[in-house]
C-alpha cells in the first residue's frame, strides 16, 4: 500500500478517530488505526474499542490500493510534529507490516499489523433510520449529556435517554443530583428511502422538513455519554444545515454523515421515569441576565469549599446575595439584581452543577422556578419551554 495525505487533513482524520480507541489495551490492535484506501482519492481511517467506532473518509492520493492498521496515538504524535501544508507519504510493506512515513527531510518508521486482524464493527448498517438535522441533534445532546453520571458510564444513568416518537425528539440525562430535559417538535416527512437516496422531487421535500423517517416512526435509546461527546465533535465539523442519520440494530446505534460514521452499543434498561420529577406549580420566582449571574457565580466560587463545591443563594426583593464560606480559607460574597416573586428563600447548591447549565444556555435571559429550599430548581430560559434543567439544592450547615 501506498499513499500521501496532507498534513492537516490527516492530523483531524486521526484526532477523530483515536478518541474511539481503547485506554486499557487487552488486544493490542484495539490500539491500532485502521487505513484502506477507499478509491484512488479516497482513504478511510477506523478506531473502535469495540463498544465505540469511528469511521472518517478524507482525500488523499492512492498510488497502491491496500490497508494496514498502525498504532493510532502514536501515529498521531508523529504526524502532529510534521511542517504544515505538506504531503505526508506512506509506504507499506505487505511482508513485514513496516510503515515507511515521510515528509519533507522527516522520515519515520512504524510497525503496524494486518487489516485482516482488525474487528469488522462497522460492517452492518441499519437499512431503516431517521434523518435528522445536524443542529438539532447537536443541540439536545450538548444541552443534556453533561448532567450524565460520570461515576458509572455503564449504567443507565451513565448514558443520555434518546426519543423520537410521535413527531417528538427528547433527549434526557441525569446523574440523580440533577437533571437536562430537552425537547423539539419535529415536522416528520416519510419521504426518504432506505439508503438515503432520493430523487430531486423528495429531495426538495426534505429541505422543507424538519425530520424524515426512512420507515420507523420512534426510537428510544440509552446512549453512553462518551459516545455522545464524540458525536457532537463530529457534528462541530459539519454544516449546521446538514442531516444525520440515526439507525439501531443489534444493540447498537449509529450516526452517518456524508464523511464519519459513528456507531456505539446502547446501554440496557428502563430510564426512570423523569417526567413526575418536574414540579407542576412554584412558589417563588426569579429571573436574571444570564452572563451577569455567571460571572458573579464564578467569582464567588473561588471560596467555595474544594470538597463540596457549595454556595448559598439568598433571594430577596430585587437582588440574590451569593456566597461561599471555606473555613480557614476565607469567604467571598455578591450580589445580583434580578427580577423576583416570592418570599424571601435560602437555597445552597453544589456551584459545579449550576455553572455547567448556565455555560450552555444560550438565551440572554434565565428563568428560576422554585418551590422550597429543600425543593428541585427548575431552570429554563425566558419564554423557552423546550429545554429544562432540574437541580436539586443541598442541606447547607
Amino acid at each position: 500500500m501506498h499513499f500521501a495525505v496532507q498534513k492537516d487533513v490527516l492530523v483531524k482524520a486521526l484526532k477523530d478517530v483515536t478518541s474511539a480507541l481503547a485506554t486499557r489495551v487487552v488486544q493490542p490492535i484495539l490500539s491500532n488505526v485502521l487505513i484502506q484506501s477507499a478509491d484512488e482519492a479516497t482513504l478511510r481511517f477506523h478506531g473502535t474499542d469495540l463498544d465505540l467506532t469511528i469511521e472518517t473518509k478524507t482525500p488523499g492520493v492512492v498510488y497502491t490500493q491496500g490497508a494496514i492498521t498502525l498504532p493510532g496515538k502514536k501515529l498521531l504524535e508523529i504526524v502532529s510534529k510534521l511542517p504544515n501544508n505538506e504531503l505526508v507519504s506512506f509506504q507499506v510493506n505487505k511482508e513485514t507490516y513496516e510503515t515507511s512515513v515521510t515528509c519533507k527531510r522527516s522520515k519515520f518508521s512504524i510497525t503496524g499489523l494486518p487489516a485482516d486482524d482488525f474487528p469488522k464493527t462497522n460492517e452492518q448498517r441499519p437499512k431503516e433510520g431517521v434523518l435528522m438535522p445536524a443542529d438539532v441533534l447537536k443541540r439536545s445532546i450538548s444541552q443534556t449529556a453533561f448532567a450524565a453520571a460520570g461515576f458509572d458510564a455503564s449504567s443507565i444513568l451513565g448514558g443520555v435517554y434518546m426519543v423520537i416518537e410521535d413527531g417528538k425528539f427528547e433527549c434526557t440525562a441525569t446523574d440523580g443530583s440533577r437533571l437536562a430535559h430537552r425537547f423539539e417538535k419535529l415536522n416528520v416527512a416519510v419521504a426518504a428511502s432506505a439508503k438515503v437516496d432520493v430523487d430531486a422531487e423528495k429531495e426538495g421535500e426534505a429541505k422543507s422538513a424538519t425530520a424524515l423517517l426512512d420507515k420507523p416512526s420512534a426510537l428510544k435509546a440509552i446512549i453512553p455519554a462518551k459516545a455522545c461527546g464524540e458525536i457532537v465533535k463530529v457534528l462541530d465539523t459539519q454544516d449546521a444545515n446538514k442531516e444525520v442519520r440515526m439507525g439501531v440494530i443489534n444493540g447498537q446505534i449509529t450516526f452517518e454523515t456524508e464523511t464519519h460514521f459513528l456507531s456505539t452499543r446502547l446501554i440496557s434498561g428502563d430510564y426512570p421515569r423523569y417526567q413526575e420529577l418536574f414540579p407542576k406549580d412554584f412558589n417563588y420566582l426569579a429571573s436574571f441576565k444570564r452572563e451577569e449571574l455567571m460571572q458573579a457565580i464564578d467569582r464567588v466560587a473561588v471560596m467555595s469549599d474544594d470538597r463540596t463545591h457549595l454556595v448559598k443563594l439568598h433571594f430577596e426583593a430585587e437582588n440574590v446575595q451569593i456566597s461561599a464560606n471555606t473555613p480557614d480559607v476565607g469567604k467571598a460574597q455578591e450580589e445580583v439584581s434580578i427580577e423576583f416573586q416570592g418570599e424571601p428563600l435560602d437555597v445552597a447548591v453544589n456551584v459545579r452543577y449550576l455553572t455547567d447549565v448556565l455555560q450552555r444556555l444560550s438565551l440572554d435571559e434565565i428563568k428560576l422556578e422554585m418551590t422550597g429550599a429543600l425543593k428541585p430548581l427548575i431552570i429554563k430560559g425566558a419564554g423557552d419551554d423546550s429545554y429544562k434543567y432540574l437541580l436539586m439544592p443541598v442541606q447547607a450547615k
